[in-house]
């Protein structure tokens, strides 16, 4: 048979869904595992969202919608945008995907070409590696560091910079680190991408579940909530910026797979239309009507998953920073920590991040019990200069789960 592709021999994957399967193996042998891997919210859609669906379905709406999504949801959209990223967006603006990561991969195909460079987040969501080098671009590591709160050094950024490069992905808050670029930072970069005339995807998938008293609040809908500055409203980004946002996170609707991208840019929302066309070629309707009734007045449970991830972030920051060769920075965003394990892997004479992820999901034998998280490796290649070690806690379940998680931790590390 002929060989396969090297586009597909570049591309990589998601190691969170990866090491389902090897956990999913244990559970049918009857092991106990405590799952910290996923970015799965323990709520539910929100009851208005369900109603709009079920009476979708029930007037038989499963036809062909607008590839660019529904008028209304992304009239709405542009509403929610505006308000909460204070740009100026119309519907023109918005182009619905399934998922964020589409936009992902959409924005590296429409900007880049084989052997252009992109500046990308190190450690990073998987995907974004994977998108550029799938395509034939060079994924060149901002290094996110421990020592700035899970953020970059901007001047540092800037070195990176080559005439080859034409793209950075930006990341705040951030999967794997909770960290959250802060404005004045995001300003800096603003201006240099502005300055070198660089094209933005700005991932602000976690941008409503920031913890901070001092985050930006907006009102929409007569609500009042925080989120995270966002790099398209600063002077001259707008246009080259491609904001990823979805219903997943905010919403509880990962499994609805529906997200948007909101870029100011209308040639680069017509050329991501073009992509939906010839790869989904639409959302389901009755889809787009939940997405629709969750934008609307009453957001009472996003308001209280913030207040929940936020104590469950108290939570993970004490209990790992009680654990002998375990330090965490406290996290800011999103509903992820990842704690330095070094000392953990010297104690316990493991290699890295990755021998401690596979003992911690068998380490109480007797008792058939174990804890599952993900390695550093998992979140983009390891930079040369790294010398820490790392594991990633996702705590968005229930706060009993991630309380017993954390005491498995403490017993295997100090066992």
């Amino acid at each position: 048979m002929q060989p396969f592709s090297d586009l597909i021999s570049r591309t990589g994957t998601e190691n969170a869904f990866a090491v389902g399967p090897e956990i999913a193996k244990l559970e049918n042998e009857g092991w106990d595992i405590v799952k910290l891997t996923i970015g799965e919210p323990g709520g539910n859609i929100p009851d208005c969202a369900t109603e709009a669906a079920v009476a979708s379905l029930q007037a038989h709406e499963t036809h062909y919608t607008p590839s660019q999504g529904i008028p209304e949801l992304r009239s709405k959209l542009a509403e929610y945008m505006t308000a909460t990223r204070g740009v100026q967006y119309g519907p023109e603006h918005i182009v619905l995907t399934p998922g964020g990561k589409p936009v992902i991969w959409g924005t590296m195909a429409i900007t880049i070409n084989p052997g252009d460079e992109v500046l990308v987040p190190s450690p990073g969501y998987p995907i974004f590696e994977s998108s550029v080098t799938m395509l034939g671009g060079k994924a060149v590591s901002i290094p996110i560091l421990e020592e700035k709160g899970f953020s970059l050094d901007v001047d540092q950024l800037e070195s990176l910079i080559t005439p080859r490069t034409r793209a950075m992905i930006v990341n705040s808050p951030a999967n794997p680190t909770g960290g959250i670029i802060q404005a004045a930072d995001l300003e800096r970069i603003a201006a240099i991408a502005v300055k070198h005339d660089l094209w933005v995807l700005s991932d602000e998938a976690y941008a409503r579940i920031v913890f901070p008293d001092d985050m930006p609040r907006v009102t929409y809908e007569g609500n009042t909530f925080p989120i995270a500055p966002s790099i398209a409203s600063f002077p001259g980004m707008a246009e080259r910026t491609v904001i990823l946002a979805a219903f997943s996170k905010t919403y509880n609707m990962t499994g609805c797979r529906m997200g948007w991208a909101a870029t100011q840019n209308t040639a680069v929302a017509q050329k991501l239309t073009q992509i939906a066309i010839n790869l989904w070629s639409c959302l389901p309707l009755f889809l787009q009507k939940a997405g629709l009734a969750s934008l609307g007045t009453d957001q009472k449970q996003a308001e209280q998953d913030l207040i929940d991830y936020r104590e469950k972030a108290d939570i993970v920051y004490e209990g790992l920073n009680d654990i002998q060769g375990v330090s965490c920075i406290k996290p800011t965003g999103a509903f992820y920590a990842l704690p330095n394990v070094t000392g953990a892997c010297r104690k316990l004479g493991l290699a890295g991040g990755e021998e401690l992820r596979k003992y911690l999901l068998t380490y109480d034998k007797e008792n058939k019990k174990g804890v599952a998280v993900l390695a550093r490796i998992h979140f983009g290649s390891k930079r040369p200069d790294e010398q820490e070690e790392y594991i990633r806690i996702a705590y968005p379940g229930t706060k009993e789960s991630v309380i017993e998680g954390i005491k498995r931790l403490k017993d295997a590390i100090e066992a």
